[in-house]
């Protein structure tokens, strides 16, 4: 099971720029139903996946952020040895800053520290 939750337009980044061009950005949020290792679909846990491709197109490469989320732990999952079946404690309560705010911090404040790194000719 895959469901396309929220998806962005284009948006270039300011702050993110090589010879004055922006990078291009664009997000997804999806939900997922995922097995752990080799455990079939009776296991699967619901997890909500937040994605960004960061297009840095004067250096030929893409840049792409990952975060998951655990929504649903299946009670037949191997997870549940670890954090227990069903809903996860949301991070709030927990005393931790939310997945979908990390993933914005960690989007809207990447950098690319040597752009060397993309080779000689940039």
């Amino acid at each position: 099971m895959f469901q396309l939750l929220e998806q962005s337009t284009v948006l270039e980044a300011p702050g993110l720029c090589y010879k004055n061009i922006p990078a291009i950005v664009t997000t997804a949020v999806s939900q997922i139903a995922v097995s752990k290792g080799r455990q079939g679909r009776e296991a699967q846990n619901i997890v909500k996946v937040y994605l960004a491709n960061i297009r840095l197109k004067e250096v030929g490469t893409d840049v792409l952020i990952t975060a998951y989320e655990p929504i649903l732990i299946n009670p037949l999952s191997e997870s549940t040895s670890a954090v227990g079946a069903g809903l996860p404690t949301p991070a709030a309560q927990s005393g931790f800053m939310p997945t979908v705010q990390v993933f914005k911090l960690v989007v809207t404040n990447f950098k690319v520290s040597d752009w060397g790194l993309f080779g000689p000719t940039v």
